[in-house]
């Protein structure tokens, strides 16, 4: 299965003391301050690169002085002030992660404890392709770092992936010519006919309830019964 190539972007974070947000950024987790304004000594706004992918802070705004920045722009105002106001009134980062592509993904991690970064947990293979670790901004933004993974098995129906590339999830019989997961109601029969009664010799009384059990236990239908 070919994965699609996936384009690096950028995301803007507002934070509550941005001076600091910076430091932790920097200086802790590696990435490098490639643009800041009006100055590094004194930010409103800056840009954090690693790996090429950017974060950028952005220092939480005064409500009072809207009405200056955007003058003559109504739609704007009421955006920026609603805006505002919400960011005053709720925990900022909640619900929010960013998904960070490092090299290695353990390296990086022994890194940010060398600097350190008070860490949780430890790098973790997922189903998904992917090796990651997570740790939590100063403003509550989650931040994601992972590297892509060659798995052993399809997470579909648990053939082997003897030449699978880096981030691959499924074998070439779970795909179509897209390379996207075909409907499960494909994937049960080509196990119920192809597995369990063309391989295991079963009649398809005793193969349909053994393809469904054992597709039950594959991460890509997990929760599908």
């Amino acid at each position: 299965m070919t994965q699609p190539k996936l384009e690096k972007m950028s995301v803007h974070l507002t934070c509550r003391a941005i001076g600091k947000a910076v430091s932790f950024y920097r200086d802790l987790l590696g990435f490098e301050l490639l643009e800041a304004w009006p100055s590094e000594a004194a930010p409103q706004w800056a840009r954090m690169v690693i790996n090429g992918q950017s974060v950028m802070l952005g220092a939480k705004g005064d409500i009072k002085s809207v009405e200056k920045y955007c003058a003559g722009d109504e739609a704007a105002i009421r955006y920026w002030k609603r805006s505002m106001r919400a960011y005053e009134e709720n925990a900022s980062g909640v619900g929010i992660s960013v998904y960070l592509e490092v090299s290695n993904i353990d390296d990086y991690f022994a890194d940010v404890k060398r600097r350190g970064l008070s860490v949780e947990g430890e790098p973790k293979s997922q189903f998904y392709g992917i090796r990651e670790w997570g740790v939590d901004d100063l403003d509550g933004y989650r931040l994601m770092f992972h590297t892509p993974i060659k798995l052993d098995s399809c997470q579909s129906c648990g053939m082997p992936l003897a030449e699978a590339k880096e981030g691959q999830m499924y074998c070439e019989f779970c795909t179509n010519e897209e390379g996207n997961l075909r409907p499960f109601e494909q994937i049960l029969e080509g196990t119920i006919a192809g597995y369990f009664m063309g391989m295991q010799k079963m009649t398809r009384a005793e193969a349909e309830p053994a393809a469904r059990e054992h597709l039950a236990s594959m991460p890509a239908w997990v929760c599908n019964g």
